[in-house]
């Protein structure tokens, strides 16, 4: 995956998983009970804004909750295409999880974002009493401006959002030893 992924650390969770993927001639069906786990422990994480550890992420800026408009309580959720754009993949060896998105990794992980300066064309509204002093949408003003903008670093803090918990272990340890107690109880 290109944008954010994480593997299992565990010992136990991939034991466990070994030994039914030993068991088993396709381990496409354990993989996929266990992808919806993740899916659902991943959205739940997401609703309590807390890291798999159960860690709160760190707050918005001030000055980013200020202008934040959409789901301006939320974190990591402007318009919720991070958190939609999770998925599994697997093959006969194991599985992966995350998101394909570049930017998942830097709100993982943290880092710079190193910005170019140059110009940029900002809007406003001209009322009688002059051009207000808020920057609007482009749709929505009668005033547009050029201006130069210096090179800039924005620095993102870790929010770490991917990954399980002892309790997520937990459960895909018993999701998958449910699946192998049902796929032995064929044979």
């Amino acid at each position: 995956m290109a944008g954010a992924s994480f593997e299992l650390e565990s010992e136990e969770v991939r034991n466990a998983i070994g030994q039914a993927v030993n068991a088993l001639d396709n381990p496409a069906p354990l993989f996929q009970v266990i992808i919806e786990y993740l899916h659902r422990a991943h959205r739940a994480r997401f609703r309590a804004q807390v890291s798999p550890d159960g860690k709160a992420w760190q707050a918005l800026s001030p000055r980013y909750q200020k202008r934040k408009h959409k789901n301006r309580g939320k974190i990591l959720t402007l318009r919720g295409h991070l958190r939609n754009t999770l998925r599994g993949q697997f093959d006969a060896t194991g599985l992966e999880f995350g998101t394909d998105r570049k930017y998942g990794a830097i709100h993982q992980f943290g880092g710079d974002i190193k910005q170019p300066g140059g110009k940029r064309e900002v809007f406003s509204k001209r009322t009688k009493a002059g051009v207000g002093s808020r920057f609007v949408k482009k749709a929505s003003s009668n005033f547009a401006q050029s201006i130069n903008v210096g090179p800039h670093t924005i620095t993102m803090p870790a929010r770490p959002w991917l990954g399980t918990s002892k309790k997520d272990d937990e459960q895909i340890v018993e999701r998958t030893m449910a699946h192998l107690k049902k796929a032995l109880a064929k044979r």
